[in-house]
């Protein structure tokens, strides 16, 4: 999973820094639990930009730091697909009634039964 991929390559910065949570987050200016919950891979931040300070602060090189935005775009998107499946209705059970056929051939060859009128 993409999201996996991101949350390893922070915990690996994390751990080369040799900091602890509420240190690196007294540096950044956020909570210890926010960067746990990045780390660990359980939130995707919507920015990048608490991504690069926390690894500009544990001393990420050019390469990590461009690897690691291409794992956030990635790990982004499919934070997007999750929740689109999650907030889609369900689908009807059963076999779904089709409205007859779409293009012109036979289309206009089979007239839809009148019901009968009782006099």
């Amino acid at each position: 999973m993409a999201g996996d991929d991101f949350a390893g390559l922070l915990r690996e910065l994390k751990e080369r820094s040799g900091l602890s949570y509420g240190a690196l987050g007294k540096r950044l200016h956020m909570s210890g639990s926010t960067l746990h919950r990045y780390v660990s891979g359980e939130v995707v931040p919507v920015e990048f930009a608490p991504v690069e300070r926390l690894a500009r602060v544990c001393r990420a090189t050019p390469e990590e730091l461009l690897e690691l935005h291409r794992r956030w775009i990635r790990a982004d998107a499919l934070r997007g697909v999750k929740k689109e499946e999650t907030e889609r209705p369900e689908e009807p059970e059963g076999p779904v009634e089709s409205e007859g056929p779409k293009d012109s051939e036979g289309a206009g060859s089979q007239e839809p039964e009148e019901p009968a009128v009782a006099a």
